[in-house]
């Protein structure tokens, strides 16, 4: 074809292409339920908009300050074994995969400069009543003299793997209200979900949760306060077959040291149709060794650590195996918060599983709060209303308040994410809809509310926190960094303790 020809052939087609333009509905054409077909419009060729992002300014100067400060600065990307951690101070440098974390040390000391007024996100209460969180914060001011341990339950989706916010929450708890150890723990950990304990498996576990119950892979609905529990015997034996299972455990040079200063070792576990054998060692030395008979309900095996212990192994051997339900590394005393990511869910699924054994476990670990954190899951599919998880989701914090009378529960609202338009990334349009389910299903329970979404500046603040420097968030346009999610959970933090201090002048 002429070159002449080719232009006219071009332009009569770019012609065409720019009626339908014109005269295509602006709103797209929908084909059946799932299907929608839109057109551009010719003026998007000719105009450049640049999408606004929402201004962090102050967010990024008086918390990420703060967090530069607390937590140190960057020095290298990795530590040199005879290099120590500084007291309270972690980093973490994430890869595509997983979360690889490493320690950071401090070369000089620098003058702390002064803080400027706090950007603050409050905590939000049904009909603006704060006595909603009062049996909490009256456990808090007791602890010091009543010398008990009390845990946080922190539930959510995968914005909290790897001891993301629930780390800071922790350490930041039990340095005003005493208290170590990472908390609870599930036997048979999902790679990467926590970077607070090194942890290694032998035997063949098994690891079940709600997809084995819809799954017919086991029997029962008894998953327990973290949702799964596991196995190193299959659940039906096929004979007289010796089982074994080992669980390793090493203190984690890249974790706050309250989280190394455990004192106590619990086992969770129950219904194990034959006796077996538990062991406490340390390297090769046996520190304790006990038969354990057959039971059918929630037990517990403890065992005092001492301190100075770098690793422990927790050894297994049975004909058949308990269902072990979670591990605990805690001080005797203080508080213990539990950090437990529940990957993939949109917190609806508690009502489904055995609640007396939920009860059971709570009753048994002492818990006071519970915090909710979910809502990314759920964004990704569009709807025009979304009063169906206010109803869901309403109905699980009604329940899990109703497993003990003074259990206060705190719902953190779905973060900002975004999506590719034109382009650029902007926020999903659906997520205050999510947020108000969220806090709407909060306050008719009887919950505290914390709303993250406007703590990280509203619509259109992912991106704002993706290309901040350094980065507070990941370029999946999603989930935090481990800088972000130390702002993020110091953002929380403090408004915690705001109201806590008003309940403490309150009662003066």
């Amino acid at each position: 074809m002429r070159p002449h020809k080719t232009l006219l052939f071009l332009i009569s087609i770019f012609v065409v292409l720019a009626i339908i333009s014109f005269v295509f509905p602006k709103q797209g054409v929908r084909i059946g339920t799932n299907t929608l077909i839109r057109f551009s419009d010719i003026n998007s060729l000719f105009t450049i908009e640049k999408q606004k992002y929402a201004d962090i300014n102050e967010i990024l100067e008086y918390h990420q300050s703060d967090i530069v400060d607390d937590i140190s600065e960057i020095v290298k990307d990795t530590l040199a074994d005879d290099e120590v951690l500084n007291n309270d101070t972690l980093d973490v440098v994430e890869s595509n995969d997983s979360l690889a974390v490493v320690d950071t040390i401090k070369t000089e000391k620098k003058p702390r400069k002064e803080k400027k007024k706090s950007v603050k996100r409050a905590l939000e209460y049904p009909k603006e009543n704060s006595k909603v969180l009062y049996p909490f914060f009256k456990k808090l001011s007791s602890l010091k003299k009543s010398k008990e341990l009390i845990r946080v339950l922190h539930y959510g989706d995968s914005q909290i793997e790897g001891d993301r916010i629930s780390s800071y929450i922790r350490n930041e708890l039990q340095k005003q209200f005493g208290g170590s150890g990472i908390g609870l723990f599930a036997p048979v950990l999902i790679k990467g979900t926590n970077i607070s304990i090194e942890h290694k498996l032998t035997g063949s576990w098994n690891r079940h949760t709600m997809h084995s119950i819809k799954n017919g892979t086991i029997f029962h609905k008894r998953l327990g306060v973290l949702m799964s529990f596991g196995r190193f015997a299959p659940e039906i034996n096929d004979g007289n077959k010796m089982y074994y299972g080992e669980i390793n455990l090493r203190k984690s040079n890249l974790s706050y040291r309250r989280t190394r200063k455990f004192k106590k070792c619990r086992v969770f576990y129950g219904y194990n149709k034959g006796p077996f054998i538990a062991e406490l060692k340390y390297k090769d030395q046996t520190l304790d060794a006990e038969l354990i008979p057959v039971s059918y309900q929630l037990q517990t095996l403890s065992w005092d650590i001492d301190g100075a212990l770098d690793e422990i192994t927790i050894s297994f051997k049975g004909e058949d195996s308990p269902d072990v339900y979670a591990i605990a590394l805690d001080d005797d005393r203080g508080i213990a918060v539990d950090n437990i990511p529940l990957r993939g869910s949109s917190g609806i699924d508690f009502t489904r599983t055995d609640l007396a054994f939920l009860r059971a476990m709570y009753q048994e670990l002492n818990v006071k709060l519970i915090i909710m954190e979910f809502g990314v899951n759920i964004v990704p599919y569009l709807n025009k209303n979304y009063s169906y998880y206010e109803k869901q989701f309403y109905k699980q914090l009604k329940t899990l308040k109703s497993l003990r009378p003074d259990i206060s529960i705190i719902v953190i609202g779905v973060s900002d994410m975004s999506r590719k338009k034109d382009g650029e990334y902007v926020s999903y349009g659906n997520i205050e809809k999510i947020r108000d389910a969220q806090r709407n299903a909060a306050f008719k329970a009887g919950c505290a509310f914390w709303d993250m979404y406007e703590a990280m500046g509203g619509y259109n603040s992912m991106p704002a926190w993706v290309n901040a420097d350094p980065p507070l968030a990941r370029t999946d346009f999603t989930h935090f960094t481990w800088r972000g999610s130390s702002v993020i959970s110091k953002m929380f933090f403090e408004a915690l303790m705001n109201d806590y201090k008003k309940y403490k002048s309150r009662k003066k």
